[in-house]
């Protein structure tokens, strides 16, 4: 009987592993990315440049991450998915190498660039090989785990990386996720079969959606969504470090909180957009993200608050995601889901990057105690463009209902 149990279960095991192994390169790409805010004073002062300037290192990052995704994914043909899999990981270890070693902030500029381009193709990719693995039914989980890699970055990876800079410095932390990646590259070469080539897309047909208002409406929110969480991501060491209260040396366990709160908002949010539907949820997250990004001004003078904080912060911050995918796609024609998608995750990385260039602006310019001012006003027009969009789409609704009533009318006469 014992036997029986065991042998489905390992089974079970055995089919999700690829799916883990594919999760470990995306959580290895969220850790490299997010680690920035958490060793930004240190890596500053190494590379000779102004916390601000460091902090463009995300904006890097972030760019060549929204333009790689679509336009490698766009150009390139794969012949096997698991060798552009493990080639993308395989450079990002070199990448990561690269920025431990850098000596100056151009040659950490180019390893952030490589290392952004690198994420853009391997993320993608990665949750489209977890999909096409398992069965139909569970695509969705599977999609789940491999994207959810990035969340759990901001909850594992980057704590860890920040223990790891104070341990050594912070070159230690890049080398750190180098390590990661090696583990996952290494899974994937192991675990991950040979499939098919990726399908491309013509340019064309990429972009079309983009001639739609409501399309550009949607990726609006997107960007000023992710812009106004990382205007306070990306400065969190130098905005708490000006709290007596607080501190610095909070950053490592606030971001921990944050990611824990990410976990349950992405969670949450999912099972609130299958209740409820993607615009109730999304429009209540961003009203809850706006006002307590209004409040940071008072939740930074302790540190009880500041925990309050970035634990709301995570969870209406990462409940926003899937009611905004949700709401992105449900309005437009089954065939656009995975163009809009992809347009979506480029939107996303514009708005990280909007949200570092303006934060070091105004970190520079204003100081660090002004950046939620800025980011509150970011949060507003995301606010408002989805309650726009919400009212086009009710308007839509019911102008396409009333046909359908005269049709019932006229069958019952």
């Amino acid at each position: 009987m014992m036997g029986h149990t065991a042998e489905p279960s390992a089974r079970s095991t055995a089919r999700w592993l690829p799916v883990i192994m594919l999760a470990l390169g995306t959580f290895c790409a969220g850790t490299d990315n997010y680690l920035i805010a958490g060793v930004l004073s240190s890596m500053a002062k190494d590379l000779h440049v102004s916390v601000a300037g460091a902090g463009q290192f995300v904006t890097a990052y972030s760019i060549s991450y929204a333009v790689g995704a679509p336009i490698v994914m766009t150009v390139l043909r794969v012949r096997s998915a698991r060798r552009m899999l493990v080639t993308a990981i395989g450079l990002f270890v070199v990448v990561n190498v690269l920025a431990a070693v850098a000596q100056d902030a151009a040659m950490m500029a180019v390893a952030r660039v490589l290392a952004g381009c690198l994420g853009g193709l391997y993320s993608p990719l990665a949750a489209a090989t977890a999909t096409g693995m398992v069965a139909a039914d569970r695509r969705g989980r599977a999609l789940a785990v491999v994207l959810g890699g990035t969340s759990v970055a901001t909850l594992a990876g980057v704590p860890i990386g920040i223990w790891i800079a104070h341990l050594s410095s912070w070159r230690g932390a890049f080398l750190f996720v180098a390590l990661l990646a090696v583990i996952a590259a290494i899974g994937v070469v192991l675990t991950v079969p040979n499939g098919g080539a990726t399908p491309t897309v013509p340019p064309r047909a990429r972009v079309a959606p983009l001639r739609q208002p409501s399309v550009l409406l949607a990726l609006g929110v997107t960007v000023a969504g992710l812009g106004a969480g990382f205007m306070i991501y990306t400065y969190l060491q130098p905005l708490f470090a000006a709290q007596p209260a607080v501190g610095g040396g909070a950053v490592g366990p606030l971001i921990m909180v944050q990611g824990a709160g990410a976990l349950l908002g992405l969670w949450l949010g999912s099972w609130l957009v299958d209740r409820y539907g993607g615009r109730p949820v999304l429009l209540v997250s961003l009203a809850v993200f706006t006002v307590d990004l209004a409040l940071l001004p008072l939740t930074s003078r302790s540190l009880v608050t500041a925990f309050v904080f970035v634990a709301v912060w995570g969870v209406v911050g990462w409940a926003f995601v899937p009611a905004q995918q949700y709401s992105l796609i449900a309005t437009e024609r089954a065939e656009l889901a995975p163009i809009l998608l992809s347009l979506n995750g480029s939107a996303m990385y514009i708005g990280i990057a909007a949200g570092s260039a303006v934060g070091g602006f105004v970190t520079a310019s204003f100081g660090p105690d002004r950046l939620w001012l800025f980011a509150t006003a970011f949060a507003a027009v995301g606010l408002v463009l989805a309650l726009v969009r919400s009212l086009q789409a009710r308007s839509n609704e019911r102008a396409d209902d009333v046909p359908a009533q005269r049709d019932v009318e006229h069958e019952h006469r």
